[in-house]
C-alpha cells in the first residue's frame, strides 16, 4: 500500500475561550460538561481552572432546597393528578420529577454545582418521587373500591401493600423506572471538570 494511503491527517482543534486552531493538541486541556466537551489551549487553561472553582464556590444551599422541594412536591402533585384523570400510573412520570429537581436545585444554587448539591438533589427526588408513589398507590386503590379502605394508606400499610405487590413480581418496571428518578437528579448538579484527555467512547472532537 502507498505510504500516502498510510497516514493520518490531523485533527485541528479549536479553544473554545479564545479560538485559537491547533492541529498540535498534545498540551490542551479539555472541559468535560454534562453535555459534552471544550477544548481548552495551554494559555487559556488557567482561565477556565477559575472558572471552574467558581461554578462550586459558595452556592445557595437554602435556594436549591427550597426551590428543589418545590419541584418535588410539585412533580408529586402533578403524577398524582394524572393519576387521577386515567386511572393509571405512568411510572416514566418519575423521571421527569428526577429531572425537574435536579433543574430547580442548580436554579435555586444560583447557577452552582458540585457534590453538595448533587447531593441535595438526590435526596430531594427520592422524597418527590415516594411521595407521587404513595399518592398515586392511594388513588389506585380507592379506584378498586377495596373494603375497610380509609381512602389513605398509613405509612406501615403502604410499605405493606407496595412491598406485596413486588413481592408478587407485579410493579418492578415501575420500580426501576422509579428509582432511576434520583441518578437523574443527581447528574444535573455534577461539575465540570478539566482532563488531559477525552474519556474514549464519550467524547466527540470538536
Amino acid at each position: 500500500m502507498p505510504p500516502e494511503f498510510l497516514s493520518v491527517t490531523p485533527q485541528r482543534v479549536r479553544c473554545y475561550v479564545c479560538g485559537t486552531y491547533s492541529e498540535n493538541a498534545d498540551h490542551w486541556m479539555y472541559r468535560l460538561r454534562l453535555t459534552g466537551h471544550s477544548a481548552v489551549c495551554p494559555s487559556c487553561t488557567a482561565k477556565v481552572e477559575q472558572e471552574i472553582r467558581e461554578q462550586t464556590t459558595d452556592p445557595n444551599l437554602f435556594g436549591a432546597v427550597f426551590l428543589g422541594a418545590m419541584a418535588a412536591m410539585v412533580g408529586s402533585a402533578a403524577w398524582y393528578g394524572l393519576a387521577v384523570a386515567t386511572d393509571r400510573i405512568f411510572a416514566y412520570v418519575a423521571l421527569g420529577i428526577g429531572w425537574l429537581v435536579g433543574k430547580a436545585v442548580v436554579l435555586g444554587s444560583g447557577n452552582k454545582r458540585g457534590g453538595v448539591l448533587q447531593f441535595v438533589a438526590g435526596g430531594l427526588a427520592a422524597l418527590g418521587v415516594l411521595g407521587g408513589t404513595y399518592l398515586t398507590t392511594n388513588h389506585i386503590l380507592r379506584s378498586l373500591g377495596m373494603e375497610d379502605f380509609s381512602g389513605w394508606l398509613s405509612p406501615a400499610q403502604f410499605v405493606s401493600v407496595y412491598g406485596g405487590l413486588l413481592a408478587r413480581g407485579e410493579g418492578l418496571g415501575n420500580l426501576i423506572l422509579t428509582v432511576t428518578a434520583v441518578p437523574v437528579a443527581i447528574i444535573l448538579p455534577r461539575a465540570d471538570r478539566l482532563a488531559s484527555e477525552l474519556p474514549k467512547g464519550r467524547y466527540r472532537w470538536l
